[in-house]
């Protein structure tokens, strides 16, 4: 089982279009990324919630992009992306995140993995199936100590 070039690429490009659509606020890009309803399989992002359905995803998604939510004024990066092949039509992908405030003095906010997300082959390309984000302690600190600061 080997993948061609161009399922790698189009790999790295899936994980990288999870990114983008999400800094841009493009909820429909970012559902695109996925299977549809009746394969989707789960997303488990930590602390940010466990949505094991694709509505669920879709309705986190929407208020994560939207007006107040979280990911406003971020820019969120993949890094070191692995591919461990399961079958001509199924992988398993890991790749860091590091998220970046960009809309006031540019600085490092949070970083993550995602751990063996389930990557499929379908008629429309390669989609995940189901993904975890496993969120790096240092993260909780940060808001601790924000919380901290705020408090004086």
């Amino acid at each position: 089982m080997a993948l061609t070039s161009e399922d790698v690429l189009n790999i790295y490009n899936l994980v990288t279009a999870y990114c983008i659509t999400t800094d841009n606020a493009d909820v429909d890009g970012f559902m695109n990324c996925w299977v549809p309803a009746d394969e989707f399989e789960g997303y488990d992002s930590g602390a940010f919630g466990n949505m094991k359905t694709w509505q669920e995803l879709k309705d986190f998604e929407t208020h994560h992009v939207g007006p107040g939510g979280d990911a406003n004024g971020k820019r969120h990066q993949s890094t070191n992306v692995h591919i461990e092949v399961i079958s001509d039509d199924q992988v398993l992908t890991t790749n860091d995140m590091l998220v970046f405030e960009v809309a006031e003095i540019p600085h490092l906010v949070a970083t993550g993995r995602y751990i063996n997300s389930k990557v499929v082959k379908t008629n429309a390309g390669w989609k995940f199936k189901r993904r975890e984000l496993i969120i790096d302690p240092g993260f909780f600190k940060l808001m601790e100590k924000l919380k901290q600061d705020e408090k004086g």
